[in-house]
């Protein structure tokens, strides 16, 4: 008897995590059948894996997150959408623009330096120094990843 219901235990946790698996595969498979992420699903994955690296409580998380949304929005207002469609579209860039927008970007990170100053305070109200400076790190190297970069370089161009 003892036997049989360990078959059904082994029978039940191995389909569970069959499920589990085809779900991530089917999530999976819908990022890269060319389906990317919007902005709030970004942030959303980002909120996700701070709460878990960062090991917060259901109640820190919840107060996080909402600091967090509101950071996220922040700073994408920073970067100037004109100058990231040209880079993106691959635009061959003149001087001037080149110029326009290297002066833009250091604008950017004047102010995205006083932003970053005004979230670690609101995040320190929940978090520990510790926590804080991880989350800003992290959130940083997110936005060196392809997959969650919010602005990117002007191309440089060769001379002529």
């Amino acid at each position: 008897m003892e036997e049989t219901s360990m078959k059904k235990i082994l029978i039940l946790a191995l389909s569970a995590i069959l499920a589990v698996n085809i779900s991530a595969q089917e999530q999976q498979k819908e990022r890269v059948a060319g389906k990317p992420l919007s902005n709030e699903e970004k942030v959303e994955l980002q909120i996700k894996h701070l709460s878990r690296e960062l090991m917060l409580s259901e109640q820190q998380a919840q107060k996080f997150a909402v600091t967090f949304r509101e950071y996220a929005a922040a700073k994408e207002k920073l970067f100037p959408k004109k100058a990231k469609k040209m880079v993106e579209q691959g635009k061959e860039l003149t001087d001037a623009e080149l110029d326009q927008l290297a002066k833009q970007r250091f604008e950017c990170k004047k102010k995205f330096v006083d932003l970053q100053t005004k979230f670690y305070d609101k995040f320190r109200k929940d978090l520990s120094a510790r926590q804080v400076q991880k989350v800003l790190q992290l959130n940083e190297s997110h936005d060196h990843h392809p997959a969650m970069r919010h602005h990117r370089p002007a191309p440089v161009m060769e001379p002529r």
